[in-house]
């Protein structure tokens, strides 16, 4: 009986009645399209049931929960993303559904999610109850929030790369604890880590971080062979992150390059011609300056020129360069990015379906305390931002300087890189993808964000009595 009363145990039975009850139950909640879904649609074998369907019922204001299920297509979109909803068009047939039916993707994702959470919460706990029943509560508060959890009833590539997040940390925890790690939990590592990588092109250059980590992970135990394998996984991560980056479809690099000039470095210049001087770009295009890809322009984006002397030209390694060079502008990026810091889910892409007789974009705020106090409470800032960042880092370097195992040691470097994957987060949608689409490309940043937040409870937490306990309190 006592398992069962375990703080992990309690935590995934919470967080699975409160998904349940979002996604499951009338009126079911998810996530409108803002046209993505196509990528995974045309892949996996999906299409709309009315083929009179209009664009206003397509896109941004109802979520759609019903598709008609086709042949595998040849949409050339590589995700990881592709799994869920596959084992979840296979979880209607199995049951008889002529429709595919977009809960069975959510509960595909809610389990993976719940997985996350109970490795996370047991190898976290401490020894006493109400150390552990404050992380508990705080975890399904935070990560079972409808912010997150709308995202699995949709066809995005989010709610992948969040599980994955979960799954990844989780075995790397498990890996840590106990006297000698075990290879299942390595493989979990790995695997979880390849789900994260290959959710999202921009979760490429966070296989690299993983990497270095495998690697040294491999100095937990004595003997060539848990090294060498841990060397031989450290590569297979490197592989994934080259596939997943080299794998992006043609016309999805354009919108990027496109956006990431016209919508992002000159969005708002003073002297759009220099800029495009400066970058090795025509100056004649610099009438679209602010303009996003999907909008009318002087210059239509299908113009041959941008075929001819655009994009053969481009470079995010320019892009880079000119930020550099200008870091008054970047900084100012950065702070309209930090606006859209705190919003985990974007709240112009409506809830709930059509059916339910709403008006357009109409959003469910059931179980949003966690998602409505970081926007509404919490300072939509840049300057909020960097403060938690450099708490954090000062939490974990005291830390450090204070651990002798290395089993701590590894631990703390790995919530050091959780920061740098918050970093990275945040930063990217500026650099790769302009200001388009700000509060849905910084969702990883969130999750990283969140996390570190959360580990700094768990951090504090184990400086409390309340936390070690008096030697007789039994782990919850």
């Amino acid at each position: 009986m006592r398992r069962y009363m375990r703080v992990e145990v309690i935590a995934g039975v919470a967080a699975a009645v409160v998904l349940a009850w979002l996604l499951l139950w009338k009126p079911v909640i998810g996530m409108a399209d803002n046209g993505d879904f196509l990528r995974i649609m045309g892949t996996v074998g999906l299409d709309y049931t009315d083929p009179a369907i209009t664009y206003e019922q397509k896109y941004f204001g109802w979520f759609i929960r019903e598709f008609a299920t086709k042949e595998l297509g040849l949409g050339g979109y590589v995700s990881t993303s592709l799994l869920p909803v596959m084992i979840g068009k296979l979880l209607c047939l199995a049951v008889g559904r002529e429709l595919f039916d977009m809960r069975a993707v959510a509960v595909v994702y809610a389990a993976l999610f719940i997985a996350g959470a109970c490795l996370l919460l047991r190898f976290c706990k401490g020894r006493n109850l109400w150390g552990n029943v404050i992380l508990g509560g705080l975890f399904v508060v935070m990560f079972a929030d409808i912010g997150y959890a709308a995202y699995y009833n949709s066809l995005f590539s989010e709610p992948m790369a969040y599980v994955a997040m979960l799954l990844t940390l989780g075995f790397v925890l498990a890996l840590l604890r106990g006297a000698q790690p075990m290879s299942f939990y390595l493989w979990g590592f790995v695997i979880a880590a390849v789900l994260l990588i290959g959710a999202k092109v921009q979760n490429a250059p966070v296989g690299i971080l993983l990497a270095l980590l495998c690697v040294r992970l491999g100095a937990l135990r004595k003997g060539g062979g848990w090294r060498k394998k841990a060397g031989w996984l450290a590569v297979v991560l490197v592989a994934a992150s080259a596939a997943i980056y080299f794998s992006l479809p043609k016309e999805i690099k354009i919108i990027n390059q496109y956006q990431t000039v016209f919508f992002g470095v000159l969005k708002g210049s003073e002297n759009p011609a220099a800029d495009l001087r400066e970058l090795g770009l025509p100056e004649k295009l610099a009438v679209n300056a602010g303009t996003n890809y999907f909008e009318p322009a002087p210059i239509d984006q299908h113009d041959p020129v941008f075929a001819k002397e655009y994009y053969p030209a481009f470079s995010h390694l320019k892009v880079g360069l000119f930020y550099l060079k200008h870091p008054g502008r970047f900084w100012d990026k950065l702070e309209i990015a930090g606006e859209h810091g705190m919003t985990i889910r974007p709240y112009y892409l409506g809830g709930f379906e059509q059916s339910e007789g709403l008006k357009a974009g109409e959003l469910s705020y059931a179980f949003s305390l966690w998602s409505e106090f970081k926007h509404r409470v919490l300072p939509n800032k840049l300057w909020f931002i960097l403060v938690v960042f450099v708490l954090y880092y000062a939490l974990l370097i005291r830390r450090y300087l204070d651990a002798f195992r290395l089993r701590d040691r590894i631990r703390l470097e790995v919530l050091a890189g959780l920061g740098l994957v918050a970093l990275f987060q945040f930063v990217t949608p500026v650099v790769g993808d302009g200001e388009a689409d700000l509060a849905k490309h910084l969702f990883g940043f969130n999750v990283s964000f969140d996390l570190m937040l959360w580990f700094g409870v768990v951090l504090l937490l184990e400086r409390l009595p309340v936390w070690r306990g008096r030697g007789k309190e039994k782990q919850v």
